[in-house]
């Protein structure tokens, strides 16, 4: 039974450095971030593995998305 937790635990681990990697990557190819803020958002990506790496992950997806148009099918009380 000791293996499989070793195993389990290389597996989990290998995962979350790929994460990690990952948004590093992601974060130094958004260029509307500063240096600095690269900097900050990848030291907390690996102070904090898992929660830091789903946040800033979904940080910069969110700089990249297009704007959605509003909603004109309302008509006004005018």
């Amino acid at each position: 039974m000791i293996p499989h937790l070793g195993v389990t635990a290389a597996l989990i681990g290998a995962g979350l450095l790929g994460l990690d990697l990952y948004t590093t990557w992601a974060i130094w190819r958004e260029p509307d971030l500063t240096g600095a803020q690269k900097g900050l958002q990848s030291a907390f990506v690996w102070l904090l593995p898992l929660l830091g790496a789903i946040v800033c992950l979904n940080v910069v997806r969110a700089m990249n998305r297009e704007p959605t148009p509003r909603s004109t099918s309302f008509t006004p009380s005018e």
